[in-house]
């Protein structure tokens, strides 16, 4: 397979020339998207994955969405007969990485439908591919349907709040697992910030002034599984904070939330006092650690394939990151 070699800097102006040209796959309106969970083999760092994808069912016709890892908002299409779902080659969408717009493509794939099992599956799997360089690749795929149980989620906590080159940023744990220490399905689960300022509780919202790769005007509750490619990672691995009163803020607070089985169910709010939150300034330092992370914030190879964020900590103890394509 082939690795991805493009420079992502100027690539935006080249798609959007292609782009704009292609139709992007929808699902019918009034149908509600049902859970499966994947599990497959990455062949390029070869381990296997699992996460989550939603699937329609209209008559003949099967609409999934997530089967890319780098763009979980596209959907593809495909026909079912005599239990077999074929898809075509299709454009699954535009997504945004960083500020850089990038066209993904669905290569097809030919997967067995088993009703009574609920499953999808493709042994030879499939792959996606950016301007025709493979992306995704997986074999021995499955899509299983799943049913959610009413569950209480973990309770989150902050890890870090503090200041980088680009500003204030807190760093999150939250829990895909409830109370009890069982598994959650992560498009399930969501989270709300609070800061305290002046003894008061005021609700962090995510607004399009200041988020400006958010689709949405504001967001106050955010799914778990969101990531803008830019100010916030998926999971809330680390989310960069705006306002011109932080300095005055005396704690900031996270709370889950997970629908599942007819319930809304939360947890207790973690507040992370905050002593001081003003910094000197951050001049030039020693890089004295390197490493990787995917768009999922897992750590990877410094020669992985794909979309990778590099983490720099200098020595005074600040943090860099820089994007990088392969």
């Amino acid at each position: 397979m082939k690795k991805i070699t493009f420079l992502m800097i100027g690539l935006a102006t080249m798609l959007s020339q292609t782009v704009t040209t292609q139709a992007q796959v929808t699902p019918p309106q009034g149908v509600e998207p049902a859970m499966y969970v994947f599990n497959g083999h990455d062949t390029y760092v070869d381990r296997d994955k699992s996460f989550e994808v939603q699937i329609v069912m209209d008559g003949d016709q099967v609409y999934i969405q997530g089967l890319s890892e780098y763009y979980t908002a596209g959907w593809v299409q495909g026909t079912l007969a005599d239990d077999v779902l074929t898809i075509p080659a299709a454009y699954m969408g535009t997504f945004n990485f960083w500020g850089d717009e990038y066209a993904l493509d669905f290569d097809g794939a030919t997967f067995a439908y088993d009703a009574t099992a609920n499953t999808f599956s493709a042994p030879d799997g499939y792959t996606t591919s950016v301007e025709g360089e493979v992306l995704d690749e997986f074999v021995n795929v499955t899509l299983t349907g799943a049913v959610a149980q009413a569950a209480t989620p973990a309770q989150p906590t902050i890890t870090e709040f503090t200041q980088d080159n680009y500003g204030y940023y807190i760093k999150m744990d939250i829990p895909v697992q409830d109370v009890d220490g069982n598994d959650l399905y992560a498009s399930l689960l969501s989270y709300q910030m609070y800061y305290m300022k002046d003894g008061q509780v005021h609700e962090y919202v995510l607004t399009q002034d200041n988020y400006i790769f958010q689709e949405v005007e504001s967001l106050t509750e955010v799914p778990y599984t969101y990531t803008d490619s830019y100010d916030v990672d998926e999971g809330g691995k680390q989310v960069y904070l705006y306002g011109d009163d932080i300095d005055q803020w005396t704690a900031f607070g996270v709370k889950s939330i997970y629908r599942g089985g007819d319930e809304v169910n939360e947890s207790p709010i973690f507040w992370y006092q905050l002593v001081e939150t003003g910094c000197a300034d951050i001049n030039a330092a020693q890089v004295t650690n390197t490493r990787y992370v995917d768009l999922q914030g897992r750590s990877v190879s410094g020669d992985a394939r794909g979309l990778l964020i590099k983490v720099e900590r200098l020595a005074d103890g600040t943090v860099r990151t820089t994007k990088v394509v392969r």
